[in-house]
Protein backbone atom coordinates (compact mmCIF):
# COMPACT_ATOMS: atom_id res chain seq x y z
CA UNK A 1 0.00 0.00 0.00
CA UNK A 2 1.46 3.27 -0.72
CA UNK A 3 2.07 6.19 1.70
CA UNK A 4 -0.94 8.39 0.03
CA UNK A 5 -3.19 5.43 0.54
CA UNK A 6 -2.47 4.76 4.29
CA UNK A 7 -2.55 8.50 4.91
CA UNK A 8 -5.94 8.54 3.37
CA UNK A 9 -7.33 5.43 4.96
CA UNK A 10 -6.01 6.84 8.49
CA UNK A 11 -7.47 10.38 7.63
CA UNK A 12 -11.02 8.26 6.56
CA UNK A 13 -10.57 6.47 10.18
CA UNK A 14 -9.85 9.83 12.40
CA UNK A 15 -13.03 11.63 10.66
CA UNK A 16 -15.04 8.78 11.34
CA UNK A 17 -14.07 8.88 14.99
CA UNK A 18 -14.94 12.04 15.12
CA UNK A 19 -18.22 12.53 13.70
CA UNK A 20 -19.02 9.24 16.00
CA UNK A 21 -18.01 11.46 18.66
CA UNK A 22 -20.43 13.97 17.38
CA UNK A 23 -23.01 12.16 17.14
CA UNK A 24 -22.43 9.84 20.43
CA UNK A 25 -21.04 12.56 22.81
CA UNK A 26 -19.08 12.49 25.70
CA UNK A 27 -21.61 9.56 27.06
CA UNK A 28 -21.44 7.13 24.37
CA UNK A 29 -24.87 7.38 24.23
CA UNK A 30 -27.07 8.67 21.73
CA UNK A 31 -27.36 12.83 21.89
CA UNK A 32 -30.37 14.26 20.48
CA UNK A 33 -29.64 14.16 16.22
CA UNK A 34 -32.09 16.52 14.44
CA UNK A 35 -33.61 18.08 17.04
CA UNK A 36 -33.81 21.87 16.06
CA UNK A 37 -32.17 23.85 18.40
CA UNK A 38 -35.55 25.98 19.54
CA UNK A 39 -36.24 22.35 21.61
CA UNK A 40 -34.85 22.42 25.20
CA UNK A 41 -34.65 19.38 27.12
CA UNK A 42 -35.27 19.07 31.00
CA UNK A 43 -32.88 15.83 31.66
CA UNK A 44 -33.57 12.57 30.60
CA UNK A 45 -36.19 9.84 31.43
CA UNK A 46 -35.34 6.24 30.36
CA UNK A 47 -38.38 4.36 29.03
CA UNK A 48 -39.28 1.18 31.68
CA UNK A 49 -38.61 -2.40 30.74
CA UNK A 50 -41.51 -2.78 29.81
CA UNK A 51 -40.99 -0.70 26.96
CA UNK A 52 -38.07 -1.61 26.03
CA UNK A 53 -39.49 -2.82 22.51
CA UNK A 54 -41.68 0.02 22.04
CA UNK A 55 -39.86 1.92 18.91
CA UNK A 56 -39.19 5.79 18.58
CA UNK A 57 -38.03 7.75 15.75
CA UNK A 58 -34.62 8.41 15.05
CA UNK A 59 -33.56 11.37 17.01
CA UNK A 60 -36.35 11.10 19.84
CA UNK A 61 -35.47 11.88 23.58
CA UNK A 62 -37.84 11.49 26.17
CA UNK A 63 -36.63 13.92 28.91
CA UNK A 64 -39.85 13.71 31.47
CA UNK A 65 -42.02 11.62 33.89
CA UNK A 66 -44.73 11.77 35.69
CA UNK A 67 -47.34 9.73 37.16
CA UNK A 68 -50.95 10.63 36.62
CA UNK A 69 -54.62 8.39 36.92
CA UNK A 70 -52.61 4.78 37.06
CA UNK A 71 -50.56 5.98 34.09
CA UNK A 72 -46.81 6.47 34.12
CA UNK A 73 -46.15 9.38 31.50
CA UNK A 74 -43.11 9.96 29.77
CA UNK A 75 -42.79 13.11 27.93
CA UNK A 76 -40.14 14.74 25.29
CA UNK A 77 -39.84 15.32 21.44
CA UNK A 78 -38.92 13.73 18.09
CA UNK A 79 -38.00 15.79 15.10
CA UNK A 80 -40.12 15.36 12.29
CA UNK A 81 -43.55 16.43 10.76
CA UNK A 82 -46.76 14.60 12.52
CA UNK A 83 -47.74 13.09 9.31
CA UNK A 84 -44.62 11.24 8.68
CA UNK A 85 -43.91 10.67 12.66
CA UNK A 86 -47.72 9.24 12.70
CA UNK A 87 -47.00 6.94 10.05
CA UNK A 88 -43.84 6.02 11.20
CA UNK A 89 -45.44 4.77 14.49
CA UNK A 90 -48.74 2.87 12.77
CA UNK A 91 -46.47 0.87 10.82
CA UNK A 92 -43.52 0.20 13.45
CA UNK A 93 -45.69 -0.92 16.71
CA UNK A 94 -47.37 -3.71 15.09
CA UNK A 95 -43.94 -4.91 14.01
CA UNK A 96 -42.68 -4.70 17.49
CA UNK A 97 -45.81 -6.87 19.15
CA UNK A 98 -48.16 -3.86 19.78
CA UNK A 99 -51.81 -3.89 18.75
CA UNK A 100 -52.95 -0.48 17.93
CA UNK A 101 -56.44 0.69 19.31
CA UNK A 102 -58.54 3.57 18.17
CA UNK A 103 -56.57 6.26 17.32
CA UNK A 104 -57.12 10.20 15.80
CA UNK A 105 -54.99 12.67 13.67
CA UNK A 106 -55.59 16.27 13.34
CA UNK A 107 -53.05 18.92 10.70
CA UNK A 108 -51.54 19.57 14.21
CA UNK A 109 -51.14 16.43 16.64
CA UNK A 110 -51.75 12.02 16.46
CA UNK A 111 -52.42 9.70 19.00
CA UNK A 112 -53.42 6.23 19.42
CA UNK A 113 -53.79 3.21 22.16
CA UNK A 114 -51.60 0.73 21.91
CA UNK A 115 -51.20 -2.39 23.75
CA UNK A 116 -48.85 -5.64 23.93
CA UNK A 117 -45.70 -6.98 25.88
CA UNK A 118 -47.95 -6.75 29.17
CA UNK A 119 -48.81 -3.36 29.05
CA UNK A 120 -51.26 -0.73 27.53
CA UNK A 121 -51.27 3.18 26.82
CA UNK A 122 -51.77 5.71 24.29
CA UNK A 123 -49.55 7.93 22.47
CA UNK A 124 -49.72 11.33 21.38
CA UNK A 125 -47.44 13.46 19.24
CA UNK A 126 -48.19 17.34 18.63
CA UNK A 127 -46.65 20.46 16.86
CA UNK A 128 -44.29 22.36 19.02
CA UNK A 129 -45.58 25.79 17.85
CA UNK A 130 -42.92 28.29 17.27
CA UNK A 131 -40.17 25.02 16.40
CA UNK A 132 -40.86 23.72 13.09
CA UNK A 133 -39.21 20.28 12.50
CA UNK A 134 -40.08 19.39 16.46
CA UNK A 135 -42.67 17.36 17.38
CA UNK A 136 -43.25 16.49 21.24
CA UNK A 137 -44.84 12.99 21.98
CA UNK A 138 -46.17 11.51 25.03
CA UNK A 139 -46.25 8.00 26.28
CA UNK A 140 -48.87 6.88 28.67
CA UNK A 141 -48.55 3.44 29.73
CA UNK A 142 -50.15 1.06 32.31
Amino acid sequence: MSWKRLIAAAALVCAAAAASALVLGATGRAEAVGLPSCVHLHGRAALPTSLARFPLPRGSVLDRKRDEYGYAIYSGYVPGAINPVRDFLVSRLPEAGYRLGAGDAESAEAEAAYAGHGVRGRWKVRAVYGCPGALTIQLAVR
